[in-house]
C-alpha cells in the first residue's frame, strides 16, 4: 500500500473524477513515449531537494527514487506519479507529506500538470491540502498496520 499523487489535466469545470477517468483512457491507449520533457530538471530539483537519489531511465518508465523515505517519482508512457509505502507516522509522516507537497510543485511547474491526491480528494498544491492532513492519513494506516502486527518498512 502506498500514498500517491497523480498528475492531471484538468479542464476547466472537469471533476477529478473526470479528470483521472481521462488519465486511465490514456494511459490505456498509450505507446511507448521519449524521454519526458522537462525531465532533467525535475531530477535536479528533486536531488536538490532530498539529496541522494538514484534514477532509472528504462523507457516507457522513468523514476526517480529517495532510500531514505522510499519516495518515487515517476513517469511512465507520459503518466506522471508519485508515491510512497505508509512506513511513517507521526512527525516523520509529516516530513514525508511536506516533501510530496515539494515535489508536486516541482513536477506541476515541469509538466503543467495538476496534482492530485486521492486520499484527501484535493489539489496538492491548493490550500484545501495541508502535510498535517496527509500525515493524519499514513497515521491512520500506521494504526492500522499496528493492529494487525502488519510491519511497516
Amino acid at each position: 500500500m502506498s500514498y500517491d499523487i497523480h498528475f492531471l489535466k484538468r479542464d476547466p469545470g472537469q471533476s477529478w473524477d473526470d479528470a483521472m477517468e481521462a488519465l486511465e483512457e490514456q494511459a490505456n491507449a498509450a505507446e511507448t513515449l521519449g524521454r519526458p520533457p522537462n525531465w532533467d530538471g525535475v531530477v535536479s530539483e528533486v536531488r536538490a531537494l532530498l539529496g541522494d537519489v538514484s534514477v532509472v531511465e528504462a523507457p516507457p518508465t522513468w523514476e526517480i527514487d529517495h532510500r531514505a523515505t522510499a519516495i518515487q517519482v515517476s513517469c511512465y508512457s507520459g503518466e506522471w506519479s508519485i508515491s510512497v509505502p505508509f512506513w511513517s507516522d507521526g512527525d516523520a509522516a509529516k516530513k514525508v507529506a511536506a516533501h510530496l507537497r515539494a515535489i508536486s510543485e516541482i513536477v506541476q511547474r515541469a509538466t503543467g500538470l495538476a496534482p492530485y491526491d486521492p486520499q484527501l480528494e484535493s489539489a496538492v498544491t491548493s490550500d484545501e491540502w495541508t502535510a498535517d492532513q496527509a500525515a493524519a492519513v499514513f497515521d491512520r494506516v500506521a494504526e492500522s498496520f499496528d493492529l494487525r502486527g502488519i510491519v511497516r518498512g
